[in-house]
């Protein structure tokens, strides 16, 4: 991505972050157009992604382009979707089953771009997946510390979103300094995926939820910059 864009997406995205220390839950707000608008905020790296996204798609026409902005539109649709689903638990049983789809759909991308092989066979894919799998496992106990109905529609998701990572770890990137930047977006989103989806119980809001903002929009970041920047210089290598 160009620097001017990077500059301005971080710069916009701090100042939305400043915005929910003062004022985290947008479902606090009485007033329709405030708590529309704070939603939009709080979706709004993933908008700003989705038109970016777009305009190269519009300069590069390429097939996983369209899988990855019809991602983007999707998670940022998602979000702004609680203004109409008021109730939680209902909106957390929607999520439950868009989210992962979506996630799915990113990995189809990633197999476009070219994935090592299904089988971990490289002893550092497989060092970074028992990592994950690590983590993953402690999520999934979280999850299920608290159960809610349906138990089934959360635990798939948890298991759509390590598919997704598994597919990433196996993403083919021949540079050790691109793969690494890769590696910590993929890290940084698959860990707000799997707190996002965790027991109201679990869930630790104030500080620690404005963390996991940061980091998801990072991760969101550095996974979209790569794929553009790898179709780039693929349709440079063609002319």
């Amino acid at each position: 991505m160009s620097e001017r864009f990077t500059s301005m997406f971080f710069t916009l995205v701090l100042l939305v972050n400043i915005y929910f220390f003062a004022k985290i839950e947008p479902n606090e707000l009485k007033n329709q157009m405030d708590r529309l608008l704070a939603l939009f905020l709080f979706q709004f790296d993933y908008f700003f992604l989705f038109v970016y996204i777009f305009s190269k798609l519009l300069k590069n026409f390429k097939k996983p382009l369209v899988l990855l902005a019809i991602c983007y539109g999707g998670l940022f649709c998602i979000g702004l979707s609680s203004f109409i689903i008021v109730d939680e638990k209902e909106f957390d049983v929607v999520y439950s089953y868009v989210q992962p789809t979506l996630r799915l759909l990113l990995a189809g991308v990633f197999f476009e771009m070219g994935i090592k092989k299904l089988a971990l066979s490289d002893t550092r894919n497989i060092l970074l997946a028992t990592f994950g799998l690590t983590g993953g496992l402690y999520f999934l106990y979280l999850l299920n510390l608290h159960p809610r109905t349906p138990m089934l529609s959360f635990n798939l998701y948890w298991v759509g979103i390590m598919a997704f990572l598994f597919a990433g770890i196996q993403l083919r990137v021949h540079q050790n300094n691109v793969r690494v930047l890769f590696l910590v977006g993929l890290f940084f989103t698959v860990t707000a995926d799997l707190y996002y989806i965790l027991p109201p119980e679990e869930r630790v809001y104030e500080l620690t939820y404005i963390f996991i903002r940061v980091i998801n929009t990072i991760g969101e970041f550095l996974i979209v910059n790569h794929v553009l920047r790898f179709y780039a210089f693929k349709s440079r290598e063609n002319l």
